[in-house]
């Protein structure tokens, strides 16, 4: 058995299958991993307020969601880092000053999911917003452009160096957020509070906001289906989201 005390899996690409779902056998892997004493944790871009709603049971130890900005061990939070009210709001304005009036933006943070455009809404989670007061925090806040040079400007409204931004692989969408607010940071509080060495996770990914987690943890693996990227930076690679590589990969453990 290797020396993994911690198994944490993205959840879109990676867990899930790509309607979503999740496999009786992956379900079955993860509970029986559970039972001999391994942990087992959730690493996604989703908000808290979508993030289990896929998972039927399945209870994980670990919870970071957000992208990074909130961590739960056992239902208590130990970690929260977001763009304030006021960075918000900046972000915001410098979006439709750059981008013009028709700006698609996107907002998450712990009381839900906002979004300016009413074909974006993708399920019931979702809320319209116009962002034109908007004054909450966000933990994350994406942007409808692939255009690099645009999205600087954005966030150097605030300070680039306060902001980590990357784009989607399968979107055409910038995400930004504070450059704390990352799943590598959300895991090294982690490993604080569990006094737990990042040497003994594993971790499964498959998009640009893998690839940190993907290095910090001492076993690090990319999907099949995994963007190139993410396979340079991991230790090796496991069969794809639909064929259950992640549980394949557990079951080696148990």
């Amino acid at each position: 058995m290797e020396n993994i005390s911690l198994i944490l899996s993205d959840l879109d690409g990676t867990l899930f299958h790509d309607d979503k779902s999740i496999s009786d056998f992956t379900r079955q892997t993860i509970i029986q991993a559970q039972k001999k004493g391994l942990l087992f944790g959730i690493s996604t871009s989703r908000a808290l307020v979508n993030a289990t709603k896929f998972l039927d049971g399945i209870n994980p130890d670990v919870l970071i969601t957000n992208g990074g900005g909130m961590a739960f061990y056992k239902g208590e939070r130990i970690y929260t880092c977001e763009f304030s009210s006021a960075e918000t709001q900046t972000l915001i304005k410098a979006a439709f000053d750059v981008l013009g009036k028709d700006a698609v933006i996107s907002i998450d943070n712990e009381n839900g999911l906002y979004s300016n455009s009413k074909e974006e809404l993708g399920d019931k989670f979702w809320t319209y917003n116009d962002f034109s007061n908007f004054n909450e925090p966000a933990m994350k806040l994406c942007i409808k452009t692939l255009d690099k040079e645009a999205v600087t400007k954005i966030a150097s409204s605030i300070g680039i160096e306060n902001v980590d931004m990357l784009p989607f692989s399968d979107i055409p969408w910038y995400k930004l957020s504070n450059h704390k607010a990352t799943k590598e940071k959300a895991i090294q509080a982690l490993c604080t509070h569990l006094k737990l060495p990042a040497q003994k996770i594993a971790a499964f990914g498959d998009d640009f906001n893998d690839i940190g987690m993907l290095k910090l943890c001492g076993k690090g693996i990319a999907m099949q289906n995994a963007i190139a990227e993410v396979k340079a930076a991991a230790d090796e690679t496991c069969l794809a989201n639909q064929e259950d590589g992640v549980a394949k990969w557990i079951e080696r453990l148990l």
